[in-house]
């Protein structure tokens, strides 16, 4: 899979919080973070911007591999 194609895909990120780490629980979709059931779906770009928007920073530049 190429980088355009992968970030075609989308994400599941929180609508409070903004995390990706959306977890599933029966039927139930949930943050892991803060608990937020209110999920969203966006391409890694436009989350990133709306993450950048509220923290001030990228997120995904600021991981050390």
């Amino acid at each position: 899979m190429t980088k355009e194609e992968y970030n075609e895909v989308p994400v599941y990120y929180c609508k409070h919080c903004l995390s990706l780490d959306i977890r599933a629980l029966d039927k139930y979709d949930y943050c892991n973070n803060c608990g937020n059931t209110h999920i969203g779906v966006a391409l890694i770009d436009n989350w990133e911007r709306l993450y950048e928007n509220r923290y001030g920073e990228k997120l995904i530049n600021n991981l050390k591999h």
